[in-house]
């Protein structure tokens, strides 16, 4: 699916390159990557790092070593939650909850548990009214930072006086890494309907003329958690439920030979498509240039697009490939026959 996008932006990228074309941002919806069963309508997200007494006392000396506290794993989870939440509010699946306990079954591996026991998965969907659960089971973050000093070329005075001088600065860099494990239960069928286990990694830096500086200028641990976890909740939320996504089209607006092609855009970018597809279909039969037909074509299809009859996009981007050349509209055919098949899938996902 992700292929499927940069797909949709290369294309965009290849046409906006041309000269004679408007873009066009196009708002819809793409299905969940796996399929949920559709009693499912109400989620519970829980905390499942909770270490045992005896692999906390391990947890605690292992964070003197490596300055890694179990307080901040911990505070980790809670943000991968709230982020898996906010994205998942953008989808109208799902109503989302979050547990306030936290449960057993972090492991020192940082590798899966144990599945959380049935008796445990219906307790807790019944206590709070769920149809199904996602357990954050494993989690381990880092922030490492680094600094050194370096030389660079600045430039000082002005004027005549103006000129480039090398001095010594100070960086930081900061390399943050979480890797979390994901489980979706669903206690009624018995099922586990899918597990996880995401890694996400960054690096930020800082500098300043001092060493303090560039530490000071470098992210903070706190919120580079932060943004490895959103990202994360944000790549599992696609994976589960349907999301929004935004496509950009772009359509031809400008010929020396056709004046249909241009009157058609002037009313495409004011987004009279309807009135445009007119105007284009009218202009093809006089077009003199067989460029500016398919052209016309191909913008017809991205008007059906628009509109949201996708059956009539992709015939019109046929005729523009096969009838008069345009061979944009190939690729562009397929992709609106991926959004077809999507269409369906969401259909039967958000019934």
């Amino acid at each position: 699916m992700k292929k499927g996008i940069l797909a949709y932006f290369a294309l965009a990228l290849i046409l906006s390159a041309c000269g004679g074309q408007k873009p066009v941002l196009i708002n819809t919806m793409r299905p969940a990557d796996i399929a949920v069963d559709q009693g499912i309508q109400t989620i519970l997200l829980v905390d499942r790092t909770k270490p045992s007494r005896r692999e906390s006392w391990i947890n605690i000396g292992e964070g003197v070593l490596t300055g890694e506290m179990p307080a901040q794993d911990r505070a980790a989870a809670q943000e991968a939650l709230n982020s898996l939440k906010n994205a998942l509010q953008a989808s109208p699946r799902y109503e989302v909850l979050i547990a306030a306990e936290r449960l057993e079954g972090g492991s020192l591996t940082a590798a899966f548990p144990d599945q959380l026991p049935e008796y445990l998965q219906f307790n807790m969907i019944n206590r709070y009214q769920a149809d199904a659960l996602i357990a954050i089971e494993v989690m381990d973050s880092d922030f490492i930072i680094t600094e050194g000093k370096r030389k660079v070329k600045r430039t000082v005075g002005k004027g005549d006086n103006r000129r480039e001088i090398e001095v010594d600065e100070w960086y930081a860099e900061g390399v943050g890494n979480i890797k979390v494990g994901l489980r979706f239960y669903n206690p009624r069928n018995k099922e586990l309907i899918d597990q996880q286990m995401i890694s996400q990694t960054n690096t930020w830096t800082g500098a300043a003329d001092s060493k303090a500086g560039a530490i000071a200028a470098l992210i903070s641990r706190t919120d580079a958690v932060r943004h490895l976890c959103g990202q994360i909740g944000h790549d599992y939320a696609y994976k589960v439920a349907p999301m929004p996504i935004t496509l950009r089209r772009v359509f031809y607006t400008k010929s020396k030979e056709s004046p249909e092609l241009e009157e058609g855009g002037r009313m495409a970018e004011v987004g009279q498509w309807r009135e445009a597809i007119a105007v284009w279909e009218a202009g093809i039969p006089k077009a003199a240039e067989q460029k500016d037909k398919g052209r016309m074509a191909y913008n017809i299809a991205v008007a059906y697009e628009v509109l949201g009859d996708l059956e009539q996009a992709r015939i019109w981007s046929q005729n523009a490939y096969s009838r008069y050349g345009n061979r944009t509209a190939r690729s562009y055919s397929s992709q609106l026959q991926g959004r077809m098949n999507d269409a369906r899938a969401l259909q039967n996902q958000l019934q």
